[in-house]
């Protein structure tokens, strides 16, 4: 199965999986739990049909607005949901603009029946309006390629006034469940993304409550800040007045309790869908990027008040500072995902943050997202580009820190066994292994993680991290529904943490879980260990344990809870007994939030940063007078190896 733009893009692909009933039935018991919320969808789709067909810009039935809101990402003129209905030969506009988003996106067609002649994709990211006339009955699945998880669905009618069956040659994914095909409302009803109210996220997302809640037995060293980025704020609004979603949440590491929650309403408008953070080396500020925006904030740790925040460019995603450059030492280095450049930005305290630098991250369009720096010294830094025009196929560049300048770009190649997984790379992880930087880049539609010697400049394999709902592996995105997102190297160097986000809350084996994080062994470059985590599993980060090691924290956007990972509980250097030891509730409370109560995790950034090149910063600021109480009482229990892992 190609892209449904008709773009070849090198997937590897499998027409039908042929399985037994009884393989299928764990997943469709799964299915009939949750037919319930189906009436709900089937109503909203009847009620779209039967809406009388209003005109919308010159001959559209419907309009849907690409939006900022978790759950209702493409919005109908007519149901105020991302589903509408229309019949064959009819037209819906798409429109990006400032009434509803603060960024640029696409509008991408991922599925279509069988027959369709219908193409819409865009080769960059754009505002301004999109049309999409619908020629065959059947399920139309749009998304956006910068932000992946916005989704949308067209049900277009038959002569009798049906939506026809998603069949597995149009979803392979349908196959892998024992079937051959699946009525349009029972696949709306299990895709997380698509969750316009808060009954519909009760419904399909893990919204926990406290029963649910464990602590580690050993506790953490320091705080972890998550970007809980769908979280509702009343009266949290943006430059041109709209409300917009997103909180950070502070943990205390050493408890495991909420310290506080950080809103934007005091960001001047310059606050929407914060997604990624990153601290300077004494850490008493923290640097938050806002992903559906074009702004990064300063903000003081210790109080959580906004210092400062500057307009970067378009839909900034993670922010990384320089740890040992000369003069640009300290120096935040920032990817614009709807643009092509890497932005470099200085925090000159007082006087704010200033832009000094921006450069292409390749050759073209490039779509940058989570990079990271070289460990030690940050002299190179390694980007996704996740799309490089009409299509999927993105590419990964080594740049020099310094100058930007492409040391290496390695662009998809269908033809290419080592590129052509290169499909929407997404985040970056690297630190040294054995002496050697290897970079972890994992890989959107190919559902595999990219490895690559950054000294050689050359790729040495591609690791498959995502599970089909009969437990195969190695397969494509189209049978897998399911993603791969953040993917970190912990700073001793023995461990890739891989976030693996399923679109669906369908488990599947061995897992028995919808999501779940993969690690790999840096030795082996092999996945020792699959561990089950909640919905919609998105970022990973390391931070100390006390008394030695690492623990793996992990956010998940479509839940309330922070997940912690112990890659080796019993310390016996084998991560096949990798295991979960803590959830811990985000959500606090808030009334006006609703279920959006401590949702949303995405970006996680454990304090103090213990990788090689940025611990040994703090850690030399000991005993200066530069650090405050608390950060020095964090420095004190750290362990020999955790304030220097690099020798």
């Amino acid at each position: 199965m190609s892209y449904p733009t008709g773009i070849e893009s090198g997937i590897n692909t499998q027409e039908k999986v042929n399985l037994s009933l009884r393989k299928g039935q764990p997943v469709m018991k799964k299915i009939r739990q949750l037919l319930s919320s189906c009436f709900r969808l089937l109503a909203l789709l009847a009620l779209a049909a039967a809406v009388p067909q209003i005109a919308h810009a010159a001959g559209a039935v419907d309009t849907m607005s690409l939006t900022d809101e978790p759950g209702n990402w493409f919005k109908s003129a007519i149901t105020g949901t991302p589903f509408t209905t229309v019949r064959a030969g009819e037209r819906v506009d798409f429109e990006i603009s400032n009434c509803c988003t603060s960024t640029r996106h696409t509008v991408t067609l991922l599925m279509k029946p069988t027959g369709s002649g219908l193409v819409l994709d865009q080769d960059k990211s754009q505002k301004g309006s999109l049309s999409a006339t619908f020629d065959l009955p059947g399920v139309y699945l749009f998304h956006c390629k910068i932000h992946p998880y916005m989704t949308a669905v067209v049900g277009v009618t038959d002569a009798a006034g049906n939506i026809p069956d998603v069949t597995s040659t149009m979803l392979p994914f349908i196959g892998h469940l024992g079937v051959s095909s699946l009525p349009a409302a029972t696949v709306l009803a299990v895709i997380t993304t698509i969750a316009p109210t808060d009954a519909d996220k009760l419904a399909k997302w893990d919204i926990l409550d406290s029963s649910s809640e464990v602590k580690p037995a050993i506790p953490g060293v320091g705080e972890v800040w998550v970007n809980t980025q769908f979280e509702a704020v009343r009266n949290q609004r943006d430059l041109n007045g709209a409300v917009k979603p997103g909180t950070i949440t502070v943990l205390d590491a050493a408890t495991f309790k909420v310290e506080r929650e950080i809103n934007g309403k005091r960001a001047r408008g310059m606050w929407n869908n914060p997604h990624n953070m990153w601290a300077n080396f004494a850490l008493d500020s923290v640097y938050n990027g806002n992903w559906f925006g074009q702004w990064i904030n300063k903000i003081n740790r210790s109080s959580g008040r906004i210092l400062s925040s500057i307009t970067v460019g378009e839909a900034p995603t993670h922010i990384i500072t320089i740890p040992t450059l000369g003069p640009e030492t300290g120096v935040l280095t920032v990817p614009l995902s709807a643009d092509n450049n890497m932005v470099k930005v200085q925090d000159d305290g007082p006087s704010g943050l200033k832009i000094i630098d921006s450069e292409p991250t390749g050759n073209g369009t490039n779509n940058p997202h989570g990079h990271w720096l070289t460990c030690g010294t940050g002299d190179r830094t390694i980007v996704p580009n996740v799309f490089k025009g009409i299509g999927p196929a993105g590419s990964i560049s080594i740049l020099d820190t310094a100058s930007g300048a492409v040391l290496k770009e390695f662009v998809q190649n269908p033809n290419d066994p080592l590129t052509s997984p290169i499909l929407m790379p997404i985040a970056v992880g690297e630190c040294h292994v054995n002496g050697v930087a290897k970079a972890y880049v994992a890989n959107v539609v190919s559902g595999k993680v990219t490895v690559i010697n950054v000294d050689t400049q050359t790729i040495l394999g591609n690791i498959p991290v995502t599970l089909a709902p009969d437990g195969q592996t190695g397969l494509d995105i189209f049978h897998t529904l399911q993603a791969p997102i953040q993917t970190p190297v912990s700073p001793n160097e023995r461990w890739a943490a891989t976030a693996v986000l399923s679109l669906t809350n369908v488990n599947r084996p061995p897992t028995d879980s919808a999501d779940h994080v993969a690690i790999i062994d840096t030795t082996t470059d092999q996945v020792v260990a699959l561990v089950p985590t909640p919905a919609g599993t998105h970022g990973v980060n390391w931070g100390a344990k006390l008394g030695g090691g690492y623990y793996a924290y992990v956010t998940n956007q479509h839940a309330n809870v922070l997940t912690i990972i112990d890659p080796d509980p019993n310390g016996d250097d084998n991560g096949a007994d990798a295991a979960v030891v803590g959830t811990i509730l985000l959500a606090n409370g808030s009334r006006s939030a609703g279920a959006t109560d401590g949702t949303g995790g995405q970006g996680v950034k454990p304090l103090p940063m213990t990788h090689d090149g940025w611990i040994q910063k703090t850690v030399a600021l000991s005993g200066t007078g530069q650090l405050s109480p608390e950060v020095e009482g964090w420095i004190s229990q750290l362990t020999p190896e955790q304030k220097d892992p690099g020798h």
